[in-house]
């Protein structure tokens, strides 16, 4: 009978282990679906302990996302009077203007006829910049060019080519072969593509100012300002411009100040090509824009 008959403390032993397997399996089953749902808290909280309390002494730290500004744009002209004299400022070797659009970028070298006559009838600009005030010049100059004059620069053969020393060689293309040989002076050049030193750009100036005269010196002339500006107007240059221009400053009779050229700085730094891919738009032209470069405030791209 005890074989066939009920075992109860068996069926009890067995009752107790089943027992103890479902709260095992309930503990486990748990124990992962709270951490499932501590890992869902906390990447809504961006995987910081510190935001589980809200706000506190110490803030948590902030993704920061830089976005790309566009350069400012600028807006505004300039006209600039370059001459060169002889050294002893008895005669006048070219006068330039040099018209600086912002906006578009460019840099218009514009030769002007040293000999042309003042409203007056009596001097001429090369006579008036020998004999007059360099004010009283620049007014008479504005009236028989028909444009504003904003500042001025006078240079003689000797700091013409100091300045050229301070910069470096540039490069020409002549349309005729020079071979000049004088007691004074030796020069000579191939037609074609030429690189010339200081001591050669400044012999070639000569050259031309003794060849030429009135306008066909200054368009020639011009030709080396384009030059000049291709070769040193350059991002290198312009983030050294302030030890550059305290290097050049003494050279010039000028009415440019310190003041003027920290004012314009950023300005006059925007037409210089950001690409090797660009080139600067510098160019001889028979026109001129005017207005007040010093006046203009910059305007941006943003609304």
């Amino acid at each position: 009978m005890a074989r066939y008959g009920l075992d109860l403390e068996r069926k009890n032993k067995f009752n107790s282990k089943r027992k103890k397997t479902f709260i095992i399996l309930f503990l486990c089953f748990s124990l992962l679906l709270g951490t499932f749902s501590t890992l869902i808290l906390w990447r809504s909280l961006n995987y910081d302990f510190n935001n589980i309390f809200g706000e506190s002494g110490e803030t948590a730290p902030v993704t920061e996302t830089t976005e790309a500004t566009e350069a400012p744009v600028y807006e505004g002209n300039a006209v600039f009077l370059l001459s060169v004299m002889s050294d002893d400022k008895t005669a006048v070797r070219f006068i330039n203007l040099i018209s600086v659009d912002l906006f578009d970028k460019t840099i218009r070298v514009v030769p002007v006829d040293a000999n042309k006559m003042l409203q007056s009838g009596q001097l001429t600009l090369s006579d008036a910049l020998i004999k007059q005030s360099k004010e009283l010049f620049i007014e008479e100059a504005e009236k028989v060019l028909y444009t504003n004059i904003d500042r001025y620069v006078i240079l003689t053969e000797t700091s013409y080519k100091a300045i050229f020393n301070v910069f470096g060689n540039i490069e020409m293309f002549l349309e005729e072969e020079i071979a000049y040989d004088t007691e004074d002076m030796f020069l000579e050049l191939k037609r074609g593509k030429n690189t010339l030193t200081p001591e050669k750009t400044y012999k070639y100036m000569k050259y031309i100012s003794t060849t030429y005269s009135g306008l066909k010196a200054s368009e020639k002339n011009a030709d080396i300002i384009v030059a000049a500006f291709s070769a040193f107007y350059t991002a290198e240059n312009n983030a050294n411009s302030e030890e550059l221009f305290t290097k050049i400053i003494n050279y010039c009779e000028t009415d440019i100040s310190i003041v003027d050229f920290l004012n314009v700085k950023d300005k006059a730094g925007s037409i210089i090509p950001t690409s090797s891919k660009e080139l600067l738009r510098v160019y001889v032209a028979a026109t001129v824009t005017g207005g007040d470069l010093y006046a203009e405030e910059v305007t941006t791209n943003e609304e």
